[in-house]
Formats: C-alpha cells, structure tokens, sequence
C-alpha cells in the first residue's frame, strides 16, 4: 500500500514532545527504530542494573534523528516521483534537499492518480479519453517539477503513444521529440529512450502513410478518414437501395471533401456527381440538377476531360426528359454519347452502352420508333463487343429488355423473345435470376406465350414474376398484384380449356 505523505512540522513536534518514545520514528514508518528507543527508554526506567546505560544511549541517538528525520523526509519525497531506491546515472544530478522542498506532494499524488486514470482509459482502448487525461498529466508533470525531468519525459512519452493511437500523428512526434530531448538532457535510462524512439518511428511512419493518401495535417487526416467512412457507406447504403440514407451519407461526404480540400477538387467533382444523381433518383430534381450544375462549373473550373463530365451531363438530360423537354434533353443524350464514344477511344464500353439506351428510351418515349429502334441496336452492337460476363449486368439486361419492349409493341414476338430470353441468360449469370430485370423479362415473356396461345408456358412464366417481385421488390405492391391477375387469368382459361376437354362427346 502507497505511504501516505509526511509533513515536517509533524515530525519534529513528535521529536520534541514523544521523542523519547520514538514518536517520530513511528509517525516517519521506522518501527524497529522506534520501538528500540521505547525498549531503552523502559529498560532505564525500571531500576534494573545497567538501565543507566539505557538511558545514556537514548539521548545521543534523538540527537542523531534530527538528522535522521531530514534524510528520511527527502528520500519520501524522491520515492513520490518514482525514483525511490533507484542509482542514477552519473550524467543526473541527484536532487537537492532544495529541490526535495520544491515538489509540492499532493500535486505528486494528482500526477500518480492521473497516470493511473491513464493507464485504464488505455487498456480499455479509449484513446481519445487516454489523450485528455494524458494532456492533464503532462500539464500537472510541468506545474510540479518545473523543468527537465524522468517523470515529465515519461508522461510526454505516454501522451505521444496515445496520440499516435488517435492518429493524431503531428502531436504524437511534437510530445516523443520533446521526451527525446529531456531524456538526452537528464541522462534517461537506455531503456526508456529506446521506447521513446520506438513511438516516435512509428509514429513519423504513420505521417509518411498519411501524406501518401494526400492529408497533410492531422486535420487533413481526421477528414480523410470521415470521408472514406461516409462515401463506404453511401455506397453500401445503395447497393441496398436505402436511397434516403444513401443521400443524407453522400451530402456528408461532399460537406468533408469541401473542408478536406478548401475548394475546387476532382474528390468534390466526383461526390456531387454522385449526390446529383442521388437526388434525381429521389425525384428531388431542384436539388439534383443544382448539384450538376455545380459538378460542370468545378469541372470547367479545374480544367478535368469529358470523361468527368460524362455522369452530370446525363442526370441533367434525364431530368429535362423527365420533365418533357425533349430536345434539351436529346441535346444532353447525343454529349454523352460522344463523350463515351471518345472515352473509349472508338471502342466499346459500358458507358457507350448506357448513352445509347438512354437516348433510345426518350426516342421509345417520344413515339420516335425508328431513332429508338436505331439506338437500341447501336448499343447492342457495343454490347456483343464486350468481353461476355464483363461489365454491369443490370444495365445490360435493362437495354435489352427496353429493346424487345419496342418490338413487343409491334407484335414482332420472335425478336422481342430473343431478346428477353437473352437478358434471363445475363441475369442467371450474374444474380442466379434473381433481380427485378429478370421479373420485368419472365413478366413479358409470359404476355408473349399468352399471346401465342401457350397457356402453360405462359403461366410458368407469370409465377417466377410473382416470386422474383416478392423477393426484390416486396414494397412494389402494383407489380406484385398485376403478376397475381395475370397467373389468375391464366389459370381461369386453363381451367376452361380442362371443362371443355371435359364435356366435348367422344368419336
């Protein structure tokens, strides 16, 4: 158990007035030495012979502890800062009685109280609490010890390790440097200093990782982190098609990029690209198009190529197209196609792939058939050029399903089935079928069979539309009743088809 502290005054009053009795030994925690003196203060009292002689070796010996008291005081004073018992290196100048006065003990017991404080908030991992309370003891190290000393090298030590945890790097080699400096002035112990250096390795390694992804401060590098956070999960938030909270991260993380950058950045251009398009899928078109807008004017700004461009332009055209303006919006269609065009220098991509269809749509829309029938087949011809397997299944299944949609309107059934059949094989590849594409291609697949009179077929097909609806698109309650009239209806003409079989005389 940690002796509480000792007050002089105390100890020489018990001198004075007990010491006789070694009062001031047992207050000081020298018991044998104060019960020897109570032995020989009793042995001389008792009248036994040679108690005399008791009595004479009492009085030099409390001579002797006036002395001894001042030695026993500093050398508890040492023991507060941790140094009790300990040989010093020859380059540390052992304190002086002096010094030993200076230290103001109950701001010792702060400083041991706060280190220990420390030490928990570490063990639990709370590195943030371990930085605030290693702040306190530093400042507590200063107001005691008033210059260089082991214990302020040591808690500068600890404050630095806690911050290099934090990831604030910059404060961490600040407080390692200044341990450096006072362990190399007071001659610290080769062990402490090599655990200093450690940390502060590590630590400059940290600053070298965190320059390399482009933070220059610990600023810098706390916002790099919260935006690498927000943009993770504004993109698994979509990949799940939880839109309302997609948009609420990715609003948080174009506010990060704007403060990480101070400006005009490819990082903002690419996250308010994303936002824009976030919002026009919400049907927040003010807002989308304002984040478009904005998208363009940096990308001019910072001079970047059209393949930047690419993805506002087209939500800008998709929201002219939703609004009716479609020449505005076929102005945007045909950039974009251009852009794709020239990004895959001539080739083929899953960008051209997508200008195309969209045009095609807002032609299909517009009751221009043959420009949509034309685009549709331009995409396709990108399409079959694409590695088979590669690139974005659900655009690709999507474009074929617009462009038997057209064909389906013409009662050309034969093309229409080939198309669809076709996008079931992309989505059997990519997702085992399971996606709303494929109910969109099992739901017209079964018109088609209906049509031709293959009831059963057509039935089969408006199951799997019923089931695929269920699992991916539970909340589209209008899809989920159309697929169930549609297998009703059929079921109702087979079952009449079975009554007639039934009653129909036999030859």
């Amino acid at each position: 158990m940690t002796q509480l502290p000792r007050r002089r005054s105390y100890a020489y009053l018990l001198w004075l007035v007990g010491g006789f009795i070694g009062a001031h030994r047992f207050y000081l925690g020298s018991y044998l030495g104060g019960a020897a003196q109570l032995a020989l203060l009793l042995y001389g009292m008792a009248g036994l012979p040679g108690s005399r002689f008791g009595l004479a070796l009492v009085l030099p010996w409390l001579l002797y502890d006036l002395y001894w008291i001042h030695r026993r005081l500093m050398r508890q004073g040492a023991a507060e800062t941790g140094n009790e018992d300990a040989p010093a290196p020859r380059s540390v100048r052992r304190p002086a009685a002096s010094d030993a006065k200076g230290y103001d003990l109950a701001a010792l017991a702060e400083v041991s109280r706060l280190q220990e404080r420390f030490m928990a908030a570490a063990e639990a991992d709370d590195w943030a609490g371990a930085v605030a309370i290693g702040e306190q003891v530093v400042a507590s190290a200063r107001r005691v010890f008033k210059g260089p000393h082991q214990n302020l090298a040591m808690s500068l030590c600890m404050l630095g390790q806690a911050c290099h945890q934090l990831g604030a790097f910059d404060k961490a080699r600040a407080c390692l440097e200044e341990s450096l400096s006072i362990g190399r002035k007071i001659g610290m112990p080769a062990e402490d200093m090599d655990i200093t250096r450690k940390a502060l390795d590590q630590t400059l390694a940290g600053i070298d990782a965190r320059k390399a992804r482009g933070a220059a401060s610990d600023e810098q590098g706390a916002l790099l982190s919260l935006l690498e956070d927000r943009e993770a999960r504004y993109r698994d938030a979509l990949a799940q098609g939880d839109l309302p909270n997609a948009e609420k991260l990715c609003a948080e993380a174009v506010a990060f990029s704007r403060r990480l950058h101070g400006g005009p950045d490819k990082a903002v251009v690419l996250h308010l690209s994303s936002y824009a398009e976030l919002c026009r899928r919400l049907r927040w078109n003010d807002k989308a198009q304002a984040a478009a807008d904005e998208a363009l004017a940096m990308i001019g700004q910072l001079g970047l190529d059209d393949s930047w461009r690419r993805g506002p332009t087209n939500t800008l055209a998709l929201l002219h197209a939703a609004a009716g303006r479609s020449d505005e919006a076929e102005a945007l269609y045909k950039k974009t196609i251009a852009m794709a065009v020239a990004e895959a220098r001539g080739g083929s991509s899953d960008g051209v792939v997508r200008a195309f269809n969209n045009l095609a749509f807002l032609y299909a829309d517009s009751s221009q058939d043959e420009k949509a029938e034309l685009c549709y087949a331009r995409a396709l011809v990108h399409l079959d050029k694409l590695p088979p397997g590669e690139g974005d299944a659900e655009l690709h299944s999507d474009m074929l399903n617009n462009f038997a949609g057209l064909y389906m309107a013409r009662r050309e059934f034969v093309r229409a089935k080939e198309l669809f059949e076709r996008s079931l094989d992309i989505q059997q590849r990519d997702c085992r079928g399971i996606s709303p594409a494929a109910a969109n291609a099992h739901n017209d697949l079964g018109l088609i069979a209906q049509e031709e009179g293959d009831l059963r077929q057509a039935l089969v097909h408006f199951k799997r539309t019923l089931l695929l609806n269920q699992i991916c698109s539970p909340d589209h309650f209008r899809n989920i009743d159309n697929a169930q009239r549609n297998i009703d209806s059929v079921s109702m003409a087979l079952a009449a088809v079975a009554r007639a079989a039934r009653m129909e005389p036999s030859t």
